[in-house]
């Protein structure tokens, strides 16, 4: 028995080096957000970000492109999830499930949203609550599987441009990290619980379309920050770069809609682009300001399409663990 015991304690390393991963995540996402801080003492002009914003303001189509787009990103994804689901469910109740989903991860610093995404199965006669978990979780891994691809593949196409420096370095090893860790150390458990349903899911011509659908969104969703910045300093493919280097970095989300570490990851992306630090800054602010105001429309949108009682959104935010995947 002796003996046993030490075994015994090595076999619980794995699980508490689990338990340390939030807490690394924690500490990067504090890290940039102090880093967000450091950045707007250096070169936030209200004068300039209130022109900026102005400038925009003053296209109403450009507006429009946006709010069309950044709704098409979200109606693909829930095509996408309708059909990882075998189209048992209809469209509205994956939209607004996604919609709810974006709403609380702009209200709460924690990224609980996937929680309450799930949730709007919780009295399906088609799909159980267990199931939608699953959905929810292996459809976020491909997001981030899609991002990294997107990410990797503009870093190679736009190296020539880069000027690379230190932290843009440091934020996307961090970026890179964050995903290798999530996908490599946290999934593969619940993976290789529902094997099948995930090959079900992904099978064939089926699978070749969530795929596609899911990528088109992150496309889709470029828009933004492809109509904020200016043309002189970003072209499509680099707008698509800075959001997928961008959307990677919110996992180190510490703050309500991930302030601070989104206009950080951005600032820096832009910025080795082409555009200037301050100029940079700016459209991140205001990219990131038209998404708040988004989430929270969306947020309107989803109660309409789906009422939920707050009750039930905070009892599953709270039951957060619970939604997600059991090892």
């Amino acid at each position: 028995m002796p003996l046993l015991y030490p075994l015994r304690k090595d076999l619980n390393k794995p699980l508490r080096g689990l338990r340390n991963i939030p807490i690394l995540f924690n500490l990067i996402g504090i890290a940039l957000t102090l880093l967000f801080i450091w950045l707007s003492i250096l070169v936030f002009q209200p004068a300039s970000l209130y022109e900026q914003l102005k400038s925009l303001l003053e296209k109403p189509f450009v507006l429009l492109a946006l709010v069309i787009f950044y709704s098409a990103a979200f109606v693909l994804r829930a095509f996408a999830w309708r059909l990882y689901l075998q189209n048992k469910v209809s469209l509205q109740k994956c939209l607004a499930g996604l919609l709810y989903s974006l709403f609380i991860n702009h209200l709460s610093p924690l990224k609980v949203g996937d929680a309450v995404r799930a949730a709007v199965f919780k009295n399906d006669k088609e799909v159980t609550l267990r199931q939608a978990a699953h959905s929810v979780v292996v459809l976020r891994m491909l997001d981030m599987l899609i991002l990294v691809i997107f990410s990797g593949t503009g870093l190679l196409y736009l190296y020539g441009k880069l000027q690379v420096n230190l932290p843009v370095l440091t934020v996307l090893a961090m970026a890179a990290a964050a995903v290798f860790i999530t996908v490599k150390i946290k999934f593969p458990g619940f993976l290789k619980e529902q094997i099948s349903q995930l090959k079900q899911g992904f099978r064939g011509l089926h699978g070749a379309v969530i795929i596609l659908l899911v990528a088109l969104s992150w496309i889709f969703e470029a828009v933004v920050i492809f109509g904020i910045a200016s043309p002189e300093s970003l072209s499509f493919m680099e707008a698509v770069w800075v959001n997928s280097v961008t959307i990677s970095g919110q996992v180190f989300q510490v703050t309500p809609g991930g302030v601070g570490t989104y206009e950080t990851v951005m600032t820096f992306a832009l910025n080795i682009t082409g555009a200037s630090m301050k100029e940079a800054y700016e459209y991140a602010v205001i990219s990131h300001g038209f998404k708040f105001v988004f989430s929270y429309a969306g947020g309107i949108a989803a109660f309409l399409l789906l009422p939920l009682q707050v009750r039930e959104l905070t009892y599953f935010m709270k039951r957060k663990e619970r939604l997600k995947w059991r090892k």
